[in-house]
């Protein structure tokens, strides 16, 4: 049996993320409290006996556990389970660690590559993982579907379809569902005379006239630079066709040279003057807070913020809407841009059937309906909506639901060296330092390097 310390550990990645210089590639995280950004918490139950991989008896098992939810309730949540999970099961014991999303990116890279593997990891969908698969270091769940018809009826099928790769391997099961909508003050709205934009051209016009009412129409902060790729991700979506973009997004293949993507960044620059100002300076969170205490009218938004938004201002009065359309362009605008984020097993546990299992539990429908009602977090479970009252709950996952198709993030969608350019250029975008010709210039050189790389093996940070 493997023994593992993660308080060694910690200190060993702490230290390697501090000496390495890695791609910052990840979505999401906008749902994080600046308090956790800081934060690493281990559960109680991570004992002596846990430490060592065995109990007293000889009996007990060590699952290792690593996720990015330290901020509360989530964290205390996640533990609520596992504790819950080791009563039912003694023979288990859970060695916990939970680290803030933007650690998180970087750490998980690290300690993948190391020689104490979690056995079960919080991970996205797209290349953040893929890049693990690569490495034979992910365990295919498609057999154990197979084998489980029931657990795998249990689950929503578009949802497990943004957890599998393109010849058909399943790598993970989701934890929560998201999407990007935008959220508006009704108020705000009532009292300008407005009404929820469907298109660009309406959505420049409200933007207009909340400006002159001395209103800022939509807060936004891209301190933490994944912020700004949930536009770029949507307008790329919009503005170059699904076959494209779906060959650009291979790193095998990338060459971003479609006048689409130009085009999605003049249109984002064309919502810099309605946004916060210097964006580059605002931290994703106060963007939220900004809306959430009605100092601007519109909040490009994750599902999984609403509860945030409302333990911020429990009075706060909104709605929601989609991506506005801009007509004529020549993409995919039926595409909900967003993604289920959930937890992977890794290929070298010495527990897979254990950890399978568990997975099915954690990640099934009893849990799911506590988790919606304690945290306000769906996850991929059919049947998981009884009892919720909460009518914006209800209205996201609707949105989901009725998706003819969903977009990965566009942090998760890349190679990390091209997203990592990517999201550099973008910010560089922002503070209007270079033009959409000079910023993709960048990224298609990063793309033909990131080809010469997969072709030859090499990782990301070599």
């Amino acid at each position: 049996m493997r023994k593992r310390s993660w308080k060694r550990l910690t200190a060993a990645v702490l230290a390697s993320v501090m000496a390495l210089s890695l791609a910052a590639c990840g979505g999401g995280g906008s749902g994080e409290t600046q308090a956790a950004a800081e934060g690493e918490t281990q559960a109680a139950g991570d004992t002596g006996a846990a430490d060592s991989g065995e109990a007293a008896s000889g009996d007990q098992i060590t699952i290792s556990f690593m996720h990015r939810f330290p901020d509360e309730p989530y964290n205390s949540f996640i533990n609520a389970k596992l504790a819950e999970y080791e009563e039912m099961h003694p023979e288990i014991k859970f060695d916990i660690n939970a680290t803030a999303n933007q650690e998180y990116k970087e750490k998980i890279k690290v300690v993948m590559g190391g020689n104490e593997k979690p056995d079960i990891f919080f991970s996205w969908v797209g290349d953040f993982t893929e890049r693990f698969i690569r490495e034979n270091l992910v365990l295919d769940l498609t057999p154990y579907l197979e084998e489980d018809p029931e657990w795998k009826d249990s689950l929503i099928e578009s949802q497990i379809a943004q957890y599998t790769t393109d010849d058909g391997m399943v790598y993970g099961i989701p934890f929560r569902l998201d999407c990007k909508l935008f959220f508006y003050n009704t108020r705000i709205f009532e009292e300008n005379g407005l009404e929820a934009p469907t298109t660009w051209d309406e959505l420049m016009d409200v933007c207009e006239k909340l400006k002159a009412a001395g209103i800022t129409p939509i807060s936004f902060g891209n301190q933490e630079t994944w912020s700004a790729s949930h536009y770029i991700g949507t307008l790329n979506q919009i503005f170059v066709p699904d076959d494209v973009r779906a060959k650009d997004y291979d790193p095998t293949s990338g060459e971003f040279t479609d006048p689409g993507y130009v085009e999605a960044l003049e249109y984002y620059q064309a919502l810099l003057p309605y946004m916060t100002e210097n964006p580059n300076g605002v931290q994703p969170d106060m963007g939220r807070t900004m809306f959430t205490m009605e100092q601007s009218a519109m909040y490009f938004a994750e599902l999984i913020e609403i509860p945030y938004m409302q333990a911020d201002n429990p009075n706060l009065e909104y709605g929601m809407f989609k991506f506005p359309e801009v007509e004529g362009a020549p993409g995919n605008q039926e595409i909900l841009t967003g993604a289920p984020e959930g937890f992977v097993i890794c290929s070298e546990t010495e527990h897979p059937e254990e950890c399978v299992e568990f997975l099915k539990w954690f990640l099934g429908p009893e849990v799911g309906k506590e988790q919606i009602q304690e945290i306000g977090w769906f996850n991929a479970a059919k049947g998981t909506t009884d009892g919720v009252t909460d009518q914006a709950l209800l209205d996201g996952y609707d949105t989901i639901m009725n998706a003819t198709a969903m977009g990965p993030w566009l942090d998760n969608a890349l190679y990390s060296t091209v997203c990592d350019e990517y999201l550099t250029a973008v910010s560089d975008l922002t503070n209007g330092d270079v033009t959409p010709e000079e910023a993709m210039a960048r990224i298609q050189a990063k793309a033909k390097e990131a080809q010469t790389l997969v072709a030859t093996g090499a990782t990301e940070e070599e």
